[in-house]
């Protein structure tokens, strides 16, 4: 995602300060090729050229800094993350990404930190508690989170046995890219305005049974086809899903009509949740993410360097879309394995990007197709009150998309080898996906 210029100013000012500290080891920092003769090189910053040709690596070289000012730093560059966008689970992704599985161990423990000194576990919204679960700093049945203490840092280090002259280098490397961070929509209520309690609140709205019971169905109908050898009934378990899905959407937005017009607060309204999305091929997999989502009346924002996906729409669409990407990896992975096993020379990455854009392709014309037997269905059902309904949600989720992202872009157009194209696509457009014949040719 593009920066404004006022970011990299503010990003300016804070390494020209930086510079001029005393106790900074050893770190290398990225940074756009035209900051670069805005430093000059002397005693504390020496510049060279890095890899990509439009950015310039820094080096700074003096002091190492002492506890607890390293833990300091860390816990301010977390709590300013928090108050502009970024939730817990962001931050360790983005560590992983960037940096060292130890590394992001120490923002995770940064973020132990916070929440021990917040109490977060009892005053954030419940799906910022969640995420403190699944990183591993809050347990839920002891009621308590883990690690964050005073000196976390130093425990860190003790924990993972890094040398003494490895330390700072390490933080500071980790402090440097939380600097970085760019601001970004905020989706959660953040610290500053978390109530005494967080009982009784809720981060989206609560599922009904309705909404239960079909979710359960579609992750037994996903977990099914990704548990098959045979690729004919994998796809017929997922336009069954995928078949559901539109139907209970549908169902759900005429409910929330015929709720609104009785006086009663018209339905959930639009919201947005992050996906998450892990190296290698990851712009490939935002693009699959990106295919499905539209299928399904979502929008998709791809932010490369924070890599994770915005999704935007509503609540049980964006659900049911995740669990559908989820599920579409594993069999992706799976088609792709199979396809090299038959020819060695498919190992190369070109084969594998062409591969997985082009099974995400043709899976989605095919998905499309199961989609509009819902919608005929539907339309059995509530004739010609249906469509109506759906141009107003559809209007509305690229209202609020345009309200919020402003200044996207689509992502640059690349050429992927021939032979994972055409792979990816046999083995996406092969299986019957439950019709009595196959499919034609894509568009």
């Amino acid at each position: 995602m593009a920066q404004s210029a006022e970011w990299y100013d503010e990003m300016y000012t804070m390494l020209s300060n930086l510079c001029r500290v005393e106790r900074v080891l050893v770190a290398k920092v990225s940074l756009p090729a035209r900051w670069g003769n805005r430093f000059g090189v002397g005693r504390h910053c020496t510049a060279a050229t890095g890899a990509h040709p439009s950015f310039t690596i820094l080096t700074m070289t003096t002091h190492a800094p002492q506890q607890p000012e390293t833990d300091e730093r860390l816990a301010a560059c977390i709590e300013h993350l928090f108050e502009h966008g970024w939730q817990p689970a962001d931050l360790v992704h983005l560590a992983r990404q960037h940096t060292t599985q130890r590394q992001s161990r120490l923002v995770a423990s940064a973020i132990a930190h916070h929440a021990r000194r917040t109490d977060a576990p009892h005053r954030a919204p419940h799906h910022w508690v969640q995420q403190l679960v699944d990183i591993g700093v809050f347990d839920p049945a002891a009621d308590r989170v883990v690690g964050g203490h005073a000196g976390f840092t130093a425990k860190w280090a003790n924990t993972e046995r890094i040398h003494p002259d490895d330390v700072q280098a390490a933080v500071l490397q980790v402090e440097q890219l939380l600097r970085l961070a760019p601001r970004i929509a905020v989706l959660l209520t953040p610290p500053r305005l978390w109530t005494a309690t967080n009982r009784g609140l809720s981060s989206e709205p609560v599922a009904s049974t309705a909404d239960a019971k079909v979710l359960r169905t579609v992750r037994a109908l996903l977990a099914q086809a990704e548990g098959t050898d045979f690729e004919a009934e994998a796809d017929t378990f997922t336009a069954k899903a995928q078949e559901m899905m539109t139907r209970h959407s549908i169902d759900a937005a005429m409910l929330a009509v015929d709720a609104h017009a009785a006086g009663a607060v018209g339905g959930a309204g639009i919201t947005s949740r992050r996906v998450h999305i892990e190296n290698p091929y990851a712009p490939e997999k935002a693009t699959f993410l990106s295919m499905l989502a539209e299928v399904n009346g979502v929008r998709c924002v791809w932010s490369d360097w924070c890599g994770f996906a915005t999704l935007m729409g509503f609540p049980v669409d964006l659900q049911l879309t995740e669990l559908l990407f989820t599920s579409l990896l594993v069999q992706a992975a799976q088609s792709s394995a199979q396809a090299v096993s038959k020819d060695p020379r498919r190992k190369a990455p070109t084969f594998k990007r062409a591969f997985l854009v082009s099974f995400a392709n043709r899976i989605a014309e095919r998905l499309e197709e199961a989609g509009r037997a819902g919608r005929s269905d539907a339309e059995a059902t509530y004739g010609s009150a249906l469509a109506p309904v759906l141009a107003n949600r559809a209007t509305a989720v690229e209202a609020a998309y345009t309200a919020a992202f402003p200044n996207v872009k689509p992502m640059r157009s690349r050429s992927y080898d021939a032979a994972g194209w055409w792979a990816g696509r046999a083995a996406a457009d092969h299986a019957d996906i439950g019709a009595s014949t196959s499919l034609p040719g894509g568009r």
